[in-house]
């Protein structure tokens, strides 16, 4: 595979992939469904407390390289794991399997989206995502983190460590992330831990997911023979190096991926890094047209990207990724782009907002109490969390946001000595005035600068603090605007 490192390219490779990652809305919607599922399945009184179900996500969405699907209508797909403290000896793959799905059964809306598949029960949250709950045991023989999966075609239960895997995969790019994590803390003026993981996103994650893209493309829906993803990424982690340019990243990767499949007596093998007695090309040896696919994707992919690098000129470039990543992401990620000071950037990806009401009436909100002598400057920031407050999902943006997200609202000011913070929240809308709750009154503070709000209504609301200093105001923030979808 030949190799031009030109900048340019690495920023529309960028630029595509930015256009296949999972919208920041819909990812916060995604870790917001699975927290409360969770929260469903081990809350007290729960026919599952008992054996204290753990629940965490796997595979793509745990790696941070889910790619947007080819179909318009398409779904995202999102795994959890639920491990629940049993023995294989003390039940069945059956019974395991629907002990979780009676649970779920249990609360109406839940019901309603569930529908049994081999391995897992699938939550439907049309029209953009679903969620496969696949009940497991812990496995003795893999302590702490494997587990054994439920699987009504075959009679033994199956070995997996998705946790495991994921450190394994997060470590081979450990140098890259850190990097890259800092350079993005730098960019929204935050600490390096208030930027979450899921924001950032490595050149090894990139390559997988524009791999990923490249093989969706290369075969049909339905073939039975299209690479695994799992194949795809472990050896794309094998293979990389932390490069911190994308296309360096990508031409190491197609290079190389290969020298890591080994054939051991006359069998292959892509050994599992967190099981190794876990074969992930075991079914190229009873199935040997599922090896001659891939390897005829990876030749395709080396030529494809090949000839992307060889163009003289962006749009040739684009043209030529545009047939091996889809021509729709690619005129995107085209549009996107723009030469500032002699160099190629791109804008961040535009997604479709997701809507909420605007802002209503306002004439229950009380006028402030106290006499005003602003003296002192104070900002409020704010960031998302999931319902049990566990899981910081983001900084709190323009877009709207779902129902029963928390919101942990923090102000910073220069004053000094004792003071405290009063806290306005108002809520507006129709769904908020029929629940009696339009509020528009003031709070005292959860903590010496912060307050948790939930939430709960449609609309856009809004939230605002007073520095409040021997009974005067001596400074106050702007507005913080909170936009919720129906």
């Amino acid at each position: 595979m030949n190799l031009y490192l030109n900048p340019n390219i690495s920023t529309l490779l960028e630029s595509i992939a930015e256009e296949l990652d999972i919208p920041p809305a819909l990812h916060e919607e995604a870790v917001l469904h699975h927290s409360d599922v969770g929260d469903w399945l081990g809350a007290p009184g729960s026919t599952l407390e008992k054996y204290t179900p753990e629940i965490y996500p796997q595979g793509s969405f745990r790696l941070g390289t889910v790619v947007r699907p080819i179909r318009k209508n398409g779904e995202f797909d999102i795994d959890l794991v639920c491990r629940i403290s049993k023995t294989k000896d003390q039940t069945t793959q059956s019974d395991l399997k629907h002990l979780v799905g009676d649970r779920l059964k249990d609360r109406d809306d839940l019901e309603k989206r569930l529908e049994e598949s081999r391995r897992c029960w699938r939550l439907n949250y049309e029209p953009r995502l679903h969620m496969d709950v696949l009940p497991c045991l812990q496995n003795p023989e893999r302590v702490p983190n494997g587990i054994l999966l439920t699987d009504r075609e075959l009679h033994h239960w199956q070995s997996s460590n998705p946790i495991d895997y994921a450190n394994w995969f997060h470590w081979q790019m450990k140098t890259a992330f850190d990097l890259k994590r800092q350079k993005l803390a730098m960019s929204m003026q935050a600490a390096v831990d208030d930027v979450p993981e899921w924001q950032v996103r490595t050149p090894l994650q990139r390559v997988v997911q524009v791999l990923k893209r490249h093989r969706d493309l290369s075969f049909k829906v339905d073939d039975p023979n299209v690479p695994a993803s799992i194949i795809i990424t472990t050896l794309a982690a094998l293979a990389y190096r932390n490069q911190l340019d994308i296309q360096e990243a990508l031409h190491a990767i197609l290079s190389s991926m290969d020298g890591y499949i080994r054939c051991e007596n006359g069998r292959w093998w892509i050994r599992n890094p967190a099981e190794p007695t876990e074969n992930f090309a075991d079914k190229w040896n009873e199935e040997p047209d599922r090896r001659k696919a891939f390897f005829g994707w990876l030749e395709r992919a080396r030529r494809d990207f090949s000839q992307g690098a060889e163009q003289k000129t962006l749009g040739d470039t684009a043209t030529v990724l545009g047939k091996a990543l889809g021509a729709e992401e690619v005129r995107r990620a085209v549009a996107r782009l723009s030469v500032e000071g002699g160099t190629l950037v791109a804008r961040p990806p535009v997604f479709k907002p997701l809507e909420a009401p605007p802002l209503a009436s306002e004439s229950h909100v009380q006028r402030p109490p106290w006499r005003e002598d602003l003296t002192h400057s104070a900002k409020i920031k704010a960031s998302t969390y999931t319902a049990n407050k566990k899981t910081k999902l983001a900084a709190l943006g323009d877009y709207a946001i779902a129902k029963n997200t928390n919101i942990r609202f923090q102000v910073s000011t220069g004053v000094k000595g004792v003071y405290t913070v009063k806290w306005q929240v108002v809520n507006t809308g129709q769904e908020a005035y029929v629940a009696n709750q339009l509020r528009g009154d003031f709070y005292d503070s959860d903590g010496q600068q912060y307050r948790w709000e939930r939430a709960g209504y449609g609309g856009t609301h809004w939230v605002q603090a007073f520095v409040i200093k021997d009974g005067v105001c001596i400074a106050r923030t702007e507005r913080k605007y909170v936009k919720v979808r129906c």
